[in-house]
């Protein structure tokens, strides 16, 4: 049985929503060597952001650029949330980044974790893709983004969700006040 916030829409207008409040605000820089993903999770775990938002990314470069796109799944149709990882190992642009900071449980603790929808592209023979940031994608030049902290909310996981087999769950949020 899934939570009402995990289940299909019963109709088009239907949705679910949570309250929150900004906390404090953040630029960061990340130069040439960096890795989006390892950088940005460590800022937040050292600034203590458990819930935050990436967005308004400068225009910057990454060799290489890796994600996980979705595509069809080759072998079950019916599997439409299949993911595959990707690596661009030209020198590619940023295009636009934006996603969240979020909590996922690693050895039973939350930990914040950097949800990161990117898009690259460039003349470079890099052709124009967008996917999930994943760890390895290691900026050339200098990108900067701003990090919005989000509070008034903690996470629910699924009720029926086991840490030893169901992995990285997704998650929904409740208020706190």
């Amino acid at each position: 049985m899934k939570d009402p916030w995990e289940s299909d829409a019963t109709h088009p207008a239907d949705y679910h929503s949570v309250e929150c409040q900004r906390g404090r605000e953040f630029i960061i820089r990340l130069t040439t060597g960096a890795d989006v993903f390892k950088a940005i999770q460590k800022f937040a775990i050292d600034k203590g952001i458990k819930f935050g938002k990436i967005h308004a990314a400068f225009m910057g470069g990454f060799s290489p650029a890796k994600m996980y796109m979705w595509c069809p799944d080759p072998h079950d149709p019916s599997n439409w949330h299949n993911e595959s990882a990707a690596s661009f190992e030209n020198l590619s642009m940023l295009v636009a980044m934006s996603g969240m900071i979020h909590t996922r449980l690693e050895d039973g603790k939350p930990t914040p974790f950097p949800a990161i929808h990117y898009v690259i592209g460039g003349a470079w023979d890099v052709p124009t893709v967008g996917g999930h940031l994943t760890e390895g994608t290691i900026v050339k030049g200098v990108i900067e983004c701003f990090i919005t902290e989000i509070l008034g909310i903690e996470e629910l996981l699924p009720t029926d969700y086991d840490p030893e087999t169901d992995g990285a769950p997704e998650e929904w949020y409740k208020e706190v006040k």
